[in-house]
């Protein structure tokens, strides 16, 4: 039977007191940030603090002080590395002013020295300033902290922005304003941008000048759009305006209903080379960029978001790199990332980056590959990376051709924070990652109607959500596990072990949570042996986010029981189980801290579990309670 430990909350003890280098301080603010588990924050507290105080103690002395205790001048990455989950955390621990008084104390007390080597850090300091409407500090921290040339860039420009800053518009601060947002479009030759002060936001009335008309195949362009607003006009002018002539634009209407009829047919009209393909269904961005697919004339085609803007050579600068590169299989462009202000500010985030939606395949990689998955969401990403582990390396121009539209104001609220993602989103990565892996390469294209039918991978239930011609979804399971599929478990061991995890016909789910007791610094792979029954279709990937039931839920790593996410399981079961295991090397479980974590989470008490009966015989000499076999609890067996 597992011992009684002193220290409730083992895990923590470990990570707090085991010996690390700055560097491996900094990896456990990533995997804080990464898993959401609110007891990594107490690691990082304990740390700053040697040992006295927890996050909450700790943030507590703050706001009543203002100060940090002086431990934490000697522990400064523990120190800025707790800051920084204050001010990109989830919602139950984002406090952006405890943030932004925290960084200031360390900045007054410790100088700039102590950003040097810190992640994101000086960055997010200066942008609470800016978030918080406080321009004069913003225009201290640039010169007191250690921001990078891109940062300070960023930063400038929206200073110089009269829209995001409140100050007049005038012709003179319009101009010094683009003067500088303009350098890096400038600095790639290409004709800078301007504005139509007319148009409702800014960002719709982003145009450049046409270059010299440029000829060559023909391009389609596929936007797909549902329930578009205004920005949807200069999105299809943008396209209309490009030097390349040789253009087709499929505009997709995902169903979007009568309403929307006026500013179809307007976007229609920009030019003669647009032409609608409505959707009969509403299945989402992905289904009718697949349909715009079918009905493509061009041997190259690309795709443009419906609120973006496109500089016009992004299209004659992406077709010279095909031309000019013979062998790679799509180009791509940059895009800088900015809000209906054109303000540049996104936490923890520089404004270029690559354009996902610039992505120019040849149509013979389409022919080889196949098309985008059938999902609402997300397949952008495994698109790319399928190109790529087929047929090789995309073409980048590096250089910003379009400029994307960032919603939601200072913090996203969709499926992406600082190091996170939705747990939706890592099920999907995961997913189409190990179906990459064992990708051969002469498999056959992926095709919407059979991936419809069939998923050649799992994908999120939200991401399949009432898709025209989709298979039904499982609402109920007989059992669902809650595993890290990046570690050894119960899935990894050999077939006769993990044929005990499927009773004969189970329907049987899988949660995919990575483990934050490990600490680790970056986002860990799955293992293919954990992966092979979701894979095989034998286990169902679940997500957290997924509201279904189960008769069973059986939690295969406790350290997901012993530092909680905040990304709770929505799934509710009948009964829970804990299988027990003899932990990691060096990481022994703290099954009453697992224990305690598993009834705060699922609101029930847990059975502890034996795989086998060998094993059961083992615990049950030491257990002060009878240890019941994985098969007897799945079986409904009392205990």
């Amino acid at each position: 039977m597992p011992q009684a430990t002193d220290v409730l909350d083992l895990a923590v003890a470990r990570l707090a007191t085991r010996p690390m280098t700055d560097g491996a301080v900094w990896g456990l603010g990533r995997a804080a940030l990464r898993t959401a588990a609110p007891k990594l924050l107490d690691v990082l507290a304990l740390r700053a603090s040697h040992g006295a105080l927890d996050a909450d103690a700790l943030a507590d002395r703050l706001r009543t002080t203002g100060r940090w205790p002086s431990s934490a001048l000697r522990e400064i990455p523990a120190a800025l590395a707790l800051a920084n989950q204050w001010a990109v955390g989830g919602e139950a621990i984002r406090d952006q002013p405890l943030a932004r008084g925290a960084y200031d104390d360390l900045l007054a007390r410790s100088g700039k020295s102590a950003f040097e080597e810190a992640e994101w850090s000086a960055q997010l300091a200066v942008q609470m300033a800016w978030f918080a409407g406080d321009l004069d500090a913003v225009r201290r921290l640039m010169d007191a902290l250690p921001l990078t040339r891109a940062e300070v860039s960023d930063l400038r420009i929206d200073l110089a922005n009269p829209f995001a800053t409140g100050a007049a518009v005038t012709d003179e601060s319009l101009a010094a304003w683009l003067h500088l947002f303009n350098a890096r479009i400038r600095d790639a030759n290409r004709a800078p941008v301007e504005l139509d002060l007319s148009a409702e936001h800014p960002f719709d009335g982003l145009h450049a000048a046409t270059g010299p008309s440029v000829d060559g195949p023909l391009v389609t362009i596929i936007v797909p759009s549902y329930a578009p607003d205004a920005g949807l006009i200069n999105s299809i002018r943008s396209m209309a305006a490009q030097s390349y002539g040789n253009l087709e634009v499929l505009l997709v209407d995902d169903a979007s209903g009568p309403a929307y009829a006026d500013i179809y047919a307007e976007a229609e009209a920009l030019d003669p080379r647009v032409r609608l393909v409505t959707m009969p269904i509403n299945g989402g961005s992905y289904l009718g960029r697949n349909e715009a697919l079918n009905q493509a004339k061009g041997r190259f085609i690309t795709t443009q978001d419906a609120d973006d803007w496109s500089h016009p050579e992004r299209i004659a600068d992406q077709v010279k790199l095909l031309i000019d590169n013979p062998l790679a299989p799509a180009s791509r462009s940059d895009a800088i990332r900015a809000l209906d202000d054109l303000s540049l500010q996104w936490l923890g985030s520089e404004s270029v980056r690559r354009n996902a939606s610039s992505l120019m395949m040849r149509r013979t990689t389409i022919e080889q590959i196949g098309v985008f998955d059938t999902v609402r969401k997300g397949a952008d990403s495994e698109y790319h990376e399928r190109i790529e582990r087929r047929l090789g390396p995309t073409a980048d121009t590096f250089t910003p051709l379009a400029i994307t539209r960032l919603r939601g104001g200072s913090l996203s609220r969709s499926d992406f924070r600082l190091q996170w993602m939705s747990p939706d989103r890592v099920l999907y990565r995961a997913a189409f990652r190990a179906f990459h892996a064992d990708m051969p390469p002469g498999r056959a294209p992926l095709l919407p109607a059979a991936q419809l039918r069939r998923r050649a991978f799992p994908a999120p239930r939200s991401f399949r959500r009432a898709l025209p011609g989709g298979a039904p979804l499982t609402d109920h399971f007989d059992v669902v596990y809650l595993a890290d599929l990046t570690i050894e478990s119960a899935l990894t061991a050999k077939r006769e072990v993990r044929d005990l995890l499927i009773p004969e016909g189970a329907t049987v789910g899988v949660i995919f949570q990575e483990d934050p007791t490990l600490g680790r610094p970056r986002r860990p792979n799955t293992l293919p042996r954990a992966t092979a029954l979701p894979m095989s279709g034998r286990i169902e990937m679940v997500s957290a986010s997924d509201a279904v039931t189960a008769d069973a839920l059986v939690v295969l790593t406790p350290g997901l029981l012993e530092m909680p996410s905040l990304d709770v399981p929505r799934l509710r079961a009948g009964r829970v189980g804990l299988l027990l295991t003899d932990g990691a090397p060096g990481a022994p479980v703290d099954w009453l801290a697992a224990l305690a974590g598993g009834r705060e989470l699922f609101e029930q008490d847990l059975t502890l579990l034996a795989l086998t009966s060998a094993a059961a015989g083992e615990w049950n000499a030491d257990a002060d309670r009878p240890i019941p076999t994985l098969t007897d609890f799945l079986a409904g067996e009392p205990v």
